[in-house]
């Protein structure tokens, strides 16, 4: 998942590297422009929910 630099605000930076720990994704992130280096954590399941949500809405409108 692409991020922006919180330091610069360069968008869509890809992970440098990515490690997955049971239900989330940690991403280690370093900016091109300014070499600013940081991570995020990301659940999973949370992700995961929200597609499923989406794919039921796009469900119904294509039934109506």
């Amino acid at each position: 998942m692409k991020d922006t630099c919180p330091a610069c605000l360069t968008r869509d930076i890809a992970p440098a590297e990515s490690r997955r720990r049971g239900g989330r994704t940690v991403d280690g992130y370093q900016c091109p422009r300014c070499r600013h280096t940081w991570a995020t954590v990301r659940d999973l399941t949370a992700y995961s929910e929200l597609h499923a949500r989406r794919a039921q809405r796009r469900n119904r409108r294509s039934a109506a």
